[in-house]
């Protein structure tokens, strides 16, 4: 058996120092109390939207999608890359569709990097399919939306607990690995399986991994259900874009492999929708040994590391 607490403390002190090492806020303190600004926009109701896209001769050229009504398809049946759309369930396993009225999502909208257009940081949507109907987000399920050159944007919700969110910075643990496709005895989706398996660099991780290279940014939602002070108190919110810093592959708390991501937030954009009671404080780069990890560049080594790690056991 492997150890659960030994894994999860070498994970956190992992990420923290790679966290640190981006020198904007010290993980290995406190962090100060923080204030989700008021002044942002609120939740946005279905009916209001319609009204403003309906208002908006632009909206075509940048919002589309492919969900139509309250049943979900997969990519495959509806003649889509699989690479084009994760469909991952590890992030965030809830589906709002079966809960919400239906919202129609204009079909075969062009995929992009960058903030979407009339969307403010700060924004906050009441479900998963509004956040898709608008395009910062677009599936419903899966985290990490990935194509064939990057990912274009990420959500935030659960998550893992040997991940760490500075607001500014945080790491993020890619998909896969678990059986989805249930059992004899169980045959449904499922969407809550644990991890049976390692993590593969394909889909939305490798998608993930090539944000390093290119510098492209990803959008970036928060949910309610994230365990993080810098969540939001309801629905899903637009906190920005960030850029996708280092990728390296991990035991996680499984005991099996999993790619993790470090993402920090770009500048040349309107200000986080939080703010501190006090000036956190600023690790120095020079001063942070980043740990051991394998990265992208050198995975060809995970097998050892993990082969090493299971005889251990």
């Amino acid at each position: 058996m492997h150890d659960y607490e030994a894994i999860r403390k070498k994970n956190l002190e992992d990420n923290k120092r790679i966290l640190a090492s981006f020198g904007l806020l010290d993980p290995f303190k406190s962090l100060p109390s923080i204030i989700k600004r008021s002044n942002q926009p609120t939740l946005i109701k279905p009916a209001e939207k319609a009204r403003k896209r309906k208002a908006s001769s632009d909206f075509d050229n940048f919002v589309g999608g492919s969900i139509h009504g309250s049943r979900r398809k997969s990519a495959r049946l509806q003649g889509k890359e699989v690479s084009e759309v994760s469909q991952s369930l590890d992030q965030d396993v809830e589906s709002d569709e079966d809960k919400k009225p239906v919202i129609k999502v204009q079909a075969n909208r062009p995929n992009f990097y960058g903030a979407v257009p009339d969307i403010e940081v700060g924004t906050v949507w009441s479900t998963r399919m509004e956040c898709c109907r608008d395009g910062v987000h677009r599936p419903t399920v899966a985290g990490i939306h990935g194509g064939e050159l990057g990912a274009y944007s990420i959500a935030l919700s659960g998550g893992y607990e040997d991940d760490v969110d500075l607001g500014e910075c945080f790491t993020y643990t890619g998909e896969g690995g678990r059986d989805l496709k249930g059992t004899k005895a169980n045959p449904k989706n499922l969407r809550t399986a644990p991890q049976s398996k390692d993590q593969a660099l394909t889909r939305g991780n490798l998608a993930l991994s090539k944000n390093v290279e290119t510098g492209n940014p990803v959008r970036v939602i928060r949910g309610y259900k994230l365990d993080s002070p810098f969540a939001p108190e309801s629905g899903y919110r637009y906190d920005g874009l960030y850029s996708v810093e280092k990728s390296w592959f991990t035991i996680g708390l499984s005991g099996y492999g999993v790619w993790k991501f470090a993402l920090k937030r770009c500048g040349n954009q309107a200000s986080p929708p939080w703010t501190y009671t006090s000036e956190p404080g600023s690790p120095e780069k020079n001063n942070i040994d980043e740990p051991d990890v394998e990265t992208t560049q050198n995975s060809t080594d995970a097998d050892t590391t993990k082969s090493a790690f299971r005889n251990a056991d």
